[in-house]
C-alpha cells in the first residue's frame, strides 16, 4: 500500500497542480523539496530531480529490458537512495522479491527516503548513511545487483566515475551479478564526461551496454541481461 503520511486530498489535487510537502536543506544540499505530482512523491533539489516513484523514467524504462529470470541473487545495493524509487518500482512494478542495502551520505534524504517511502515497502531496506567511496572501502560484502545514482545535484562526483571506483563496483558484484550505472546526458559537459568514462567502463566492463533513456543513459555491465 502506498504512504498514508501524504493526506489524500493531497493527492487528488496533485493531478491538478504540484503539492509542495516539504521544503528542507542539509549540509550536502541547499534546496530539498519533496512535491506530491500526479500522485506521486518527487525529490528535487534546485537542477535536478532525485526521486519520482515509478515515473523516475530512467530506471523504469532500463527494468523493462532486463530478463528478471537471470538475476542469481536477492542482494541488492543501491549507491544514492534518493526518497527510493528504485526500490519502490522493482517491489511494486517489477514483482521483485530482494533485500537492499541503500548507501546515501545525506542524513535528510535518509529521513525523508523512510518517511515517504522504504517504511511503506514490504522488501528489506537496510539503509546506511555514509560516503559510497568509503562503504565500499569498508563493507565486505558481494551482492547480485548493484545500482549507481549518485549525484551532487545534476553531476555526478568525479570520485565515482574513476577506473578505481568502478573496479570497486566489480569487486562487489557475485559472479554474474548486475550492474546498472545511471548518468545524465543532457548538457555538453555531460557529454564530454560520458565520453571519456565510457571508455573506462569498457575496459572494466568489455560486455556492457548503454541505454540512452531521455536526458540520462544507464549502462549495464552485461548484456546478456537484456530481453
Amino acid at each position: 500500500m502506498r504512504s498514508k503520511s501524504t493526506p489524500y486530498w493531497k493527492k487528488l489535487w496533485s493531478y491538478i497542480s504540484p503539492v509542495v510537502l516539504e521544503t528542507t536543506s542539509s549540509d550536502h544540499n541547499e534546496h530539498l523539496e519533496v512535491l506530491m505530482l500526479d500522485g506521486r512523491h518527487q525529490l528535487n533539489t534546485e537542477d535536478a530531480i532525485y526521486s519520482f516513484d515509478d515515473k523516475y523514467e530512467n530506471f523504469n524504462y532500463t527494468f523493462g529490458l532486463i530478463d528478471w529470470s537471470k538475476l542469481m541473487g536477492n542482494k541488492v545495493l543501491c549507491l544514492g537512495l534518493g526518497l527510493g524509487s528504485v526500490i519502490y518500482m522493482l517491489e511494486k512494478k517489477w514483482d521483485q522479491e530482494l533485500d537492499y542495502t541503500a548507501v546515501e551520505i545525506d542524513p535528510e534524504i535518509c529521513r525523508m527516503a523512510h518517511h515517504y517511502t522504504t517504511r511503506h515497502l514490504k522488501s528489506y531496506v537496510e539503509v546506511v548513511n555514509i560516503d559510497a567511496e568509503i562503504f565500499l572501502d569498508i563493507n565486505q560484502e558481494k551482492y547480485d545487483m548493484i545500482i549507481m545514482d549518485i549525484f551532487q545535484s545534476a553531476s555526478i562526483p568525479y570520485k565515482f566515475q574513476s577506473r578505481e571506483y568502478l573496479l570497486s563496483l566489480k569487486e562487489k558484484l557475485t559472479p554474474g551479478g548486475l550492474l546498472m550505472y545511471n548518468r545524465m546526458n543532457i548538457t555538453n559537459k555531460d557529454k564530454s564526461d560520458y565520453e571519456t568514462f565510457k571508455n573506462e567502463f569498457a575496459e572494466v566492463f568489455p560486455n556492457h551496454k548503454a541505454i540512452p533513456v531521455s536526458q540520462n543513459i544507464v549502462i549495464i555491465n552485461d548484456k546478456t541481461y537484456l530481453i
